[in-house]
């Protein structure tokens, strides 16, 4: 089974009217299965009665089983729930032709795909942007694929896919790769969600998660919820698994609700 976190992500960029917001975030399933067509998993989304679900990547793994499993939570949740999606490392390596042809699916079924793009969320006259980036593969640091040493993916990079981020609202970004959070904050991102790091596998109490994808050591942004100059980061541990196997590291379902204030609150 998963466990459902709670965040509460307070900010003076937050509108009065979008007070309680709540986003359900999904990141990593690889194509886990929990209950008959994820009725469990749906169930929990429903319960946290959300105002928009987001799915931060490698919601399925390069093959077309997967990527069925995930069209059939999408139908359900897309039915009730705005639903919006970025591609994650293992989505991309599905190919053009058959990433393509997901993404066409779901938008289909009715889900925003954002793909280096946004969109707008509008609640009671006022709005925030809900940001989609997609990270290049190269950017992923997985030395058994295309990887150059040293590479960073900088706020610069950051814009040249999203254009600016738009400084009168607050502004939320999905990027599947957590590493790069201190280019997706100097670009503009005043929340942003992740996965990709599974927690770290390992959790070791007092130190973390163990290991990231690429085979760092102690990942700084391994899950949970994280503050840096007064801005968020919320990196889901997974809902899956894809290498090695969880220990004290329970697969996750995230709920964070919005909360203006006047002062830069915690998380």
């Amino acid at each position: 089974m998963f466990c459902t976190v709670h965040y509460t992500i307070r900010s003076h960029k937050i509108p009065k009217e979008f007070d309680g917001f709540c986003i359900v975030h999904l990141s990593d399933l690889h194509g886990a299965l929990y209950g008959e067509h994820n009725r469990l998993l749906v169930q929990a989304i429903r319960k946290a009665k959300p105002d928009v679900v987001v799915m931060t990547g490698d919601m399925a793994d390069n093959s077309w089983q997967s990527a069925a499993l995930l069209l059939e939570l999408s139908r359900r949740l897309c039915s009730d729930y705005m639903v919006c999606y970025v591609v994650g490392n293992h989505e991309q390596c599905m190919g053009e032709a058959a990433l393509a042809k997901l993404e066409g699916k779901l938008k289909a079924l009715g889900a925003t795909v954002l793909e280096n793009s946004w969109c707008t969320i509008s609640r009671g006259g006022a709005f925030v942007k809900m940001y989609g980036l997609v990270t290049p593969m190269v950017y992923y640091k997985d030395r058994l694929r295309e990887y150059k040493k040293g590479i960073v993916f900088s706020a610069k990079d950051t814009r040249a896919a999203l254009g600016p981020a738009d400084p009168g609202c607050f502004n939320i970004l999905l990027a599947h790769n957590p590493l790069y959070y201190p280019s997706y904050r100097q670009w503009g991102a005043d929340l942003a969600f992740s996965g990709h790091i599974h927690g770290g596998v390992i959790r070791i109490p007092k130190f973390g998660g163990l290991l990231s994808p690429d085979m760092t050591l102690f990942p700084k942004y391994d899950g949970g919820c994280f503050k840096e100059e007064g801005k968020h980061l919320v990196v889901s541990r997974g809902l899956g698994n894809h290498f090695l196997v969880r220990i004290m590291n329970p697969p996750e379902l995230v709920v964070a609700t919005l909360r203006p204030t006047d002062f830069a609150g915690n998380c």
